[in-house]
């Protein structure tokens, strides 16, 4: 009997270099992903306005989730970021609701090599072919009744596997997870591994007490969702507090307000889990802050001309009041020169998985990033341990983010301040340092502090006071006579 296909939309789909629709797709019934569930994925939202041609919303960093998937999965990598990004417009270019006022979903889907795994080892020959599927579909963000109400959810341990932070197309756990809250009349499961939060089934999780947002860490037990950036840039933005740390269930009951974070829900609370109210039972003031802030359009703090303002996904808009300027001009000049290779040393108790979590948090933030230049020092009593890493600096951006997520890993304690870059004169260096203490932000170019002790790198810096001078001896005139040595003493050389 053959496959019907009716029941498909005549949507567009990308299939290894050709457009089709999803109902003319055709895969091989032996493929990875097909079998085995061997692949990854990523999804990107596209936001666009009426006449306007759609937008992807922070493209960057999902194609550096993408590389960090494949990298993990061992998967080699198609294509460049421009080649990425020409296949999604084309294929949103052709799509029927492409222009309207509504997002789309790019989905780009990428099996794993046919001669690996269980049916055919690695070094098996025969030709490889990389195999690219993508669609788009539209997103149905929460409805006005559920931003205004809340949704509810349950919770549930978290048994899958302890490789979360790879976009998988192996989702039988989430599956499991989403079938859980289907059937308890909710709309997500919070789940918990070894008695601490980790992740929604589809979705990051905040805990919001005494006006501070937490979630967990980014590690290998969370996937790391877009929009987890976004948050924190939005808390730093409206001088809300961000902590990532391990939270335990007894503080996700207790908390203050609940909320939710993914590409189709964006920010939305959760004011009701296992049936039990959270906070008031109602979505909170740090919820409404966020949206608020999180809808309209916005610059970044420090307000530069080449960064025009955002619409509500912060999808850059043409600003008519600040034009781009030049790439003469003076204030787009560099102080370093990107690409360069950066190194940062990192200090933490000397523990198991602490430079797996320092390497993880660099690999986030350069793709090309390997382990020959880690280099390891313990310290002189052998508890605390030292690692430095050289990443390769693409801007300034980058290092920033870079610190603030060595600076906010809770088995980190000190991220030091490293020797000048190679190539990199005093002057740059200096102005650098200036242009940071200016944004507020330090970089690598301050001490941090991790923990709850840490100051604010906002804070102004105590005065050091003046060190009293020692007064100068009194000259005695004429000298004291000298004192005998007594004989068998050392300074007797008789």
């Amino acid at each position: 009997m053959p496959y019907r296909t009716d029941h498909l939309p005549a949507l567009p789909c990308y299939l290894n270099g050709e457009i089709t629709t999803l109902d003319q797709a055709r895969i091989s019934p032996l493929d990875r992903g097909f079998i085995f569930g061997d692949g990854v994925y990523e999804g990107i939202a596209f936001y666009s306005r009426p006449g306007e041609a759609a937008r992807p919303f922070r493209f960057e960093q999902h194609m550096a989730r993408l590389e960090r998937s494949l990298k993990e999965t061992q998967i080699a990598n198609p294509h460049t970021r421009a080649e990425w990004k020409q296949i999604a417009l084309d294929l949103i270019a052709v799509h029927p609701e492409a222009g309207a006022n509504g997002p789309l979903g790019l989905v780009l889907l990428l099996p794993g090599d046919t001669r690996r795994g269980p049916a055919r080892p690695p070094h098996a020959a025969g030709p490889h072919t990389h195999r690219v599927a993508a669609t788009c579909l539209p997103l149905k963000p929460p409805t006005a009744e559920q931003r205004a109400q809340g949704v509810a959810c349950v919770t549930a341990d978290d048994f899958r596997w302890k490789k979360a932070h790879i976009k998988s197309i192996s989702l039988l756990g989430a599956v499991f997870a989403r079938q859980l809250s289907y059937e308890q009349g909710a709309l997500e499961t919070v789940m918990f591994r070894d008695g601490f939060l980790s992740e929604a089934a589809a979705s990051n999780v905040w805990v919001v007490k005494d006006g501070k947002v937490m979630g967990p860490p980014k590690d290998n037990l969370v996937l790391e969702g877009i929009r987890y950036g976004a948050i924190e840039e939005i808390c730093r933005a409206a001088g809300i507090g961000f902590v990532a740390a391990r939270l335990p269930k007894a503080e996700v009951l207790a908390a203050d307000e609940l909320l939710l974070s993914s590409a189709t829900r964006r920010c939305c609370p959760s004011p009701a889990l296992d049936g039990q109210p959270v906070g008031t039972g109602k979505p909170g003031p740090v919820y409404a802050r966020l949206y608020a802030a999180y809808r309209k359009p916005r610059r970044p703090p420090h307000d530069h001309p080449a960064d025009p303002p955002k619409d509500d996904e912060g999808v850059a808009l043409p600003d008519p009041q600040h034009p781009d300027p030049s790439p003469s001009d003076p204030r787009r000049e560099a102080l370093i020169e990107y690409p360069s290779k950066f190194p940062i040393k990192v200090l933490g108790a000397r523990q198991d998985g602490f430079v797996h979590a320092v390497t993880q948090v660099a690999e986030q933030f350069d793709p090309t990033f390997g382990l020959s230049t880690v280099e390891l020092r313990e310290s002189g009593k052998g508890n605390y341990l030292g690692v430095t890493i050289t990443v390769t600096a693409t801007s300034r951006e980058q290092l920033d983010n870079l610190y603030r997520a060595l600076t906010s890993h809770p088995m980190v304690k000190v991220v030091c301040k490293q020797k000048r870059p190679e190539g990199q004169s005093w002057q740059a260096q200096a102005a650098i340092e200036s242009a940071a203490i200016r944004s507020g932000v330090g970089g690598q170019h301050r001490l941090h502090t991790a923990g709850r002790h840490r100051k604010s790198s906002t804070a102004a810096p105590r005065p050091v006071p003046a060190r009293p001078r020692r007064p100068a001896p009194r000259a005695v005139w004429p000298p004291p006579p000298a004192r005998p040595a007594r004989r068998g003493s050392r300074r007797c050389r008789c």
